[in-house]
């Protein structure tokens, strides 16, 4: 174990720094400012609040002051915090945010401004970006991007969060060093908890008078979440509505109303993460202010997650199943990335960049089960298994691997030019004006393998793959040509404008193999992508924004591939991709308002909207011809395909406050909270009639405080998360998702000058979800149902203790 962990130790902070954005070389800098560069590692400050937002269009911006205190393992947890960020993953896993309740797509993830390579998913064909893959160690900032410029990719219909990344050669000479444990709290009683090691170390230099940068990081985390879930399936003969049944579920095996016809199942879900990264780069300028840097990472991680469960029929007591699912992930990504500003005069910049990166993912997935007349001998129940989390002991037969076998990589070229206009500004009679444009390509290639075996004779049986429900083998080809062109006008001293469109040319092969024969279409699309944003500054503490973008959304890979899902939605059902599929567009508009407070303070308020046209939706193409007899019933097989249908309105009020107290005589107190209302209305195609838009939660919501006792050295602070309700609709079945809130909280003490060591605690209060779905026998509009399904999952709690130091 201990080897483990200091191989993953190494490379988290590697993977990203790699890819860190260009800043102001800390030499530059004034002898105050150096010394504040050397306290962001180390984060001391009595008060921190989020960036005031100088751009034109509406941003918000947050360093990593305002995330470190609370020692966040991953970007996934830190952004909890940040205004509108939902999730909608599984209890104590932060790994696909959604702004404004909105994820599966409509979020748009970037590194340093620049999209990166994802594992797509479960099956390899989503377009989302998991974040909990990245250390929040090596994060410098997070800006939340509520409208987009042209020279940001149009993708973020709800927003974009852009990653900003800590750059290592920009860092003073010398280095830091970061270490601790993790103690997490067993979710039900049974065993003594487990803890886990994290680390990080990093070292940079100059040479050359300063003109040569550079720097070597490695980073590591053991993370570790065990759930424990209890799901019970209730007749609706029996309960009134699926508020009744959920008043029913009973976290104990002797409080349980289980009876004939119904089912409860408990279920431990282990995953342990090992991550493992290193990075090196290097930076040059040149006499005449040019600069050149280059700089590489790798990373390679390995997870392995443990599903153990039980299944109980007609009463709590009556065993019918026992399984098991064993996942080992191995992932391996690696990139390297070049860049080149070339400085015409004090008017002119010439930007060029290149990068490559590439990203395996090998998925092995195993499934085991028995029922108890198969096992013989003592039998566990449910007192039992609740004391070691585990069936390991006994000897289930394997029912089937899923393979899940990913590559994908990307070449990325950039070119731009950025001019000052000050001569044409003047005979304009403008304050200023400035030009940019470019051209920026992305040649990705995607080969994915999604196959099940079966077992013969206990062993894995190679020979005779066939595709899985969720797909099968296909290569997916895309090229995206895209420019820009953006005008920024200084109207006066206090209105300023940006204009600017997007033109984006897409070309998308896809290949696949379907029952054995191949299958390949292409499809090209093109968008041009106006946007506008002004900002007026009404005096020195107030200003005002107004924004429109349009941005995209573009189909997921197996939404075009043109072969066949069987058993999709449903048994029996076939849903077929569709290669005609046109890229969702939305039409957006920003107003508000951001006010400067005493002492560093910043309140903001602002409204949204969104029109989604082209919206994709799976659609009922009528009977297969496929039936089958179950338990009397007869079941009749659907074709389904994707096809563009109607249109979603999305609209929300934002408000954020972040501030010291001092006005009120507590100047080192500090008051951080922020309220998103949500809203969206789609016409569904299972529902026939306007729903909420899936996993859209009706609100979100953060408040905490921080308190610091300079003559003490000390300081302390707490954070509550919550998010509202959100329902998701599918062809048979309704979900309503309720998630309870978190609190986090951390003490620290410095122990020397540039030395803290800090406590914190994460999950106090326990947090769990409850999934409600009422099931049909049928279509929802057919109005049948077939049960109501409960479940209730809970994460552990988690206590870190961290030292860090500078030398």
């Amino acid at each position: 174990m201990t080897r483990h962990f200091f191989r993953a130790s190494a490379a988290a902070a590697a993977l990203l720094t790699g890819l860190a954005a260009q800043a102001q070389p800390i030499d530059d800098l004034p002898e105050t400012r150096r010394a504040e560069a050397v306290e962001e590692i180390i984060i001391l400050a009595p008060v921190t609040t989020r960036n005031r937002t100088e751009g034109i269009n509406p941003e918000l911006v947050y360093g990593q002051e305002f995330f470190q205190r609370f020692e966040p393992l991953s970007v996934g947890d830190a952004l909890k915090r940040v205004p509108g960020v939902s999730f909608t993953t599984d209890v104590g896993e932060f790994d696909d945010p959604g702004l404004r309740g909105l994820a599966n797509g409509f979020t748009q993830i970037l590194i340093n401004g620049r999209p990166i390579p994802s594992a797509g998913g479960g099956d390899g064909t989503a377009r989302s970006v998991f974040v909990d893959r990245i250390p929040a160690e090596l994060v410098d900032r997070i800006e939340v991007i509520r409208s987009p410029s042209a020279d940001i990719d149009a993708q973020g219909v709800a927003g974009t969060i852009n990653i900003i990344l800590k750059d290592g050669a920009n860092l003073p000479d010398g280095g830091y060093v970061r270490g601790g444990a993790i103690y997490y709290r067993p979710t039900v009683d049974g065993d003594d908890g487990t803890i886990r090691g994290l680390g990080a170390v990093g070292y940079a230099g100059s040479a050359l008078d300063d003109k040569l940068n550079f720097s070597v990081n490695l980073n590591a985390q053991q993370r570790f979440n065990q759930k424990f879930s209890i799901q019970e399936e209730f007749d609706p003969e029996k309960r009134a509505n699926v508020g009744a049944a959920r008043d029913a579920l009973a976290f104990d095996a002797a409080d349980s109303l289980v009876g004939d016809g119904e089912v409860r199942a408990i279920q431990s879900d282990v995953r342990e993460n090992f991550d493992i990264a290193v990075n090196a780069d290097i930076a040059y300028r040149f006499d005449a202010g040019h600069d050149l840097s280059l700089r590489g990472f790798y990373i390679n991680t390995d997870r392995t997650e443990r599903e153990d469960g039980l299944v109980f029929e007609d009463a709590p007591d009556n065993l019918v199943e026992i399984g098991a699912q064993d996942t080992q992930f191995d992932q391996e990504n690696f990139g390297l990335d070049a860049r080149y500003t070339h400085r015409l005069g004090d008017a002119t910049d010439l930007f060029l960049r290149a990068a490559y990166t590439k990203f395996d993912n090998l998925q092995t997935e195993t499934d085991l089960e028995a029922e108890p007349d198969d096992l013989g001998g003592a039998l566990p129940d449910e007192a039992g298994f609740r004391t070691r989390y585990s069936v390991a002991d006994l000897p289930l037969p394997g029912d089937e691997q899923e393979i899940f076998d990913i590559e994908d990589a990307e070449w990325q070229l950039e070119a731009s030019a950025e001019r000052r206009l000050t001569g044409l500004a003047q005979r304009l009679g403008l304050a200023d004006l400035a030009a940019k444009a470019g051209f920026q390509a992305r040649l990705k290639d995607r080969n994915s393998s999604l196959q099940v075996f079966g077992f013969d004779d206990g062993q894995v049986d190679l020979s005779d793959p066939t595709p899985s429900d969720l797909g099968g083998v296909f290569d997916v080809t895309e090229n995206r040509y895209d420019s820009f062109v953006m005008v920024t006008w200084q109207l006066t001293d206090r209105l300023e404008l940006e204009t600017g469109a997007r033109f984006e040319v897409t070309r998308t092969t896809l290949d696949g193999i379907a029952d054995g024969a191949p299958r390949s279409a292409q499809t090209n699309d093109f968008n041009a992508n106006p946007s506008a944003h002004l900002r007026y500054t009404i005096n020195d503490w107030a200003s005002a924004r107004l924004s429109y973008a349009q941005t995209v959304r573009r189909p997921e890979f197996n939404q075009r591939v043109p072969f066949s899902l069987d058993d999709q939605p449903d048994d029996l059902d076939v849903t077929t991709g569709n290669p005609d599929l046109e890229i969702e567009t939305s039409d957006g508009v920003d107003a508000g308002l951001e006010f400067s407070l005493p002492g560093r303070g910043v309140m903001g308020v602002n409204g949204f909207y969104r029109r989604v046209d082209n919206v994709i939706q799976l659609v009922n193409l009528g009977p297969t011809g496929e039936t089958e007899i179950d338990d009397g019933d007869v079941i009749v097989g659907d074709a389904f395909r994707f096809d563009n249908v109607g249109t979603a309105d999305v609209w929300g009020v934002e408000f954020d406050l972040s501030t010291p107290l001092g006005f009120i005589g507590l100047p080192d107190t500090g008051l951080f909270a922020n309220y998103t209302y949500l809203r969206s209305e789609l016409d569904n195609t299972f529902t026939q009639s306007k729903v909420q838009l899936n996993g859209q939660p009706d609100y979100v919501f953060n408040v905490g405080g921080t308190h610091s006792v300079p003559a003490w050295g000390l300081s302390f602070g707490a954070s509550y998360q919550r998010q509202g309700d959100a329902f998701s609709y599918f062809r048979d079945e309704i979900q309503r998702s309720t998630v309870s809130g978190n609190l986090e909280a951390f003490v620290e003490k410095r122990l020397l000058p540039g030395v803290i060591l800090r406590l914190s605690a994460n999950n106090i209060l326990d947090a769990e979800t409850i999934e409600s779905e009422e099931n049909f026998d049928g279509p929802i509009t057919g109005g049948q149902r077939d049960n109501y399904e409960i479940e209730r999952e809970e994460a552990q709690r988690r206590i870190q203790l961290t030292l860090r130091a500078v030398f």
